[in-house]
């Protein structure tokens, strides 16, 4: 009786032995793939900065040839400081109304205006850093990190911004392209206006229904998620139900702040922001060409504003480079060409305009990190 007894409890053992060991095998499988597929992320993200940081290298070299370093230099040294001076303040006055823009989305009540100063310039400067307008996420990480808003409070009004950006941005190319195709006329110039002007005018359009129907297009977005997601295996995964219950909590936050009725403000500082950025980019050009003889008669405010507009569409772009060098004058010479100027020229004002605005918008960002990290910098912690 007592070896029958010994005999189940040891094959019980030897079960339960081989029941561990089953799991260990397979928690073992299941580090191996997740470690192959990290491998595999990482290399691949290797290559992708390997690719970008070389096509970025090799748009610099292709683009100074015909032209010399000591140019750009001289370009840049030699600017009318009248001209950059006036250019840099109206930047920070443009940063000052995209501050409030934000302060108004996220609730004039919940964060004080200084505060938004700061991150406003620190988004700044990491835009223009980071390529694909990967930058972006440094105002929800601030925000969130910094200033304990929740994740979904960055998102909303992020999103909420880029779009009304995106509306006023193809509102004022339509416009632009529409003067100078009559001051002008394109007839001599490798352009085609009907074709820019539909193209833009779809993108304002486009812009616009997303403006007014976001939380609509989130909402189906959810069903979906709830349908064809959520009801399968895939929905069990921690990951995906996390993104889900995220984008609950964003269209709600956009919902809240379509109820305050703030569009009409936001749409007005949106455009003052945008036109004296532009504004701003067309004073540095003015004070890189005025000493090469091109004074503001010669130089067509929405002229300029097309070949700016081009340059900072580029931005948007998966190869734009670090720091944009490279597809950003790249894209801003092959604009300045288009609209009449040298190429040589181009060259020269598109590394110079470029250098210029983002050792500015850098020099600012890096300033106001310095002083939210400061230990004697206190965060009124409204929210």
């Amino acid at each position: 009786m007592d070896d029958k007894i010994n005999t189940k409890v040891k094959n019980k053992d030897n079960n339960f032995k081989q029941i561990k060991q089953g799991e260990n095998n397979s928690e073992i499988k299941f580090n191996n793939k997740s470690r192959i597929k990290n491998k595999k992320s990482l290399i691949l993200r290797i290559i992708n900065i390997l690719v970008v940081v070389g096509f970025g290298i090799f748009l610099v070299i292709f683009l100074l040839k015909g032209i010399k370093l000591t140019d750009i230099k001289n370009a840049i040294l030699n600017c009318y400081k009248p001209s950059l001076i006036s250019a840099f303040l109206i930047i920070i006055i443009s940063d000052l109304f995209r501050a409030y823009r934000k302060q108004l989305l996220v609730g004039l009540d919940k964060i004080r205006f200084f505060d938004m100063f700061l991150i406003a310039l620190i988004r700044n400067a990491f835009t223009m850093v980071l390529p694909a307008r990967t930058g972006e996420i440094s105002y929800i990480y601030v925000l969130t990190r910094k200033f304990k808003f929740p994740v979904e409070v960055g998102i909303s009004t992020l999103a909420l911004v880029m779009v009304f950006d995106l509306a006023i941005v193809f509102s004022l190319i339509v416009i632009g392209v529409i003067i100078v195709w009559i001051t002008f006329g394109f007839g001599n110039l490798a352009i085609s206006s009907w074709q820019i002007i539909l193209i833009a005018f779809i993108l304002l359009i486009i812009s616009l229904l997303l403006l007014f129907y976001l939380s609509a297009i989130i909402r189906l977005i959810l069903k979906f998620f709830n349908k064809l997601i959520l009801k399968t295996k895939i929905g069990k995964n921690k990951a995906i139900n996390y993104i889900y219950k995220k984008l609950q909590d964003i269209n709600f936050s956009i919902d809240e702040i379509k109820k305050r009725k703030i569009y009409g403000k936001v749409y007005f500082y949106s455009v003052i922001c945008r036109v004296l950025k532009f504004v701003a980019y067309y004073m540095v050009i003015h004070a890189v060409l005025k000493p090469m003889g091109y004074g503001f008669s010669s130089l067509n405010f929405w002229v300029i504003f097309l070949a700016t507009v081009v340059a900072e569409i580029s931005a948007v772009l998966p190869t734009h480079a670090l720091a944009g060098f490279g597809t950003y004058e790249g894209a801003f010479a092959l604009a300045f060409v288009a609209l009449g100027f040298p190429l040589e020229l181009s060259k020269i004002v598109g590394f110079s305009y470029h250098i210029l605005t983002l050792s500015f918008s850098v020099s600012l960002g890096l300033i106001s990190i310095i002083i939210i990290s400061l230990p004697f910098y206190k965060i009124k912690k409204i929210y």
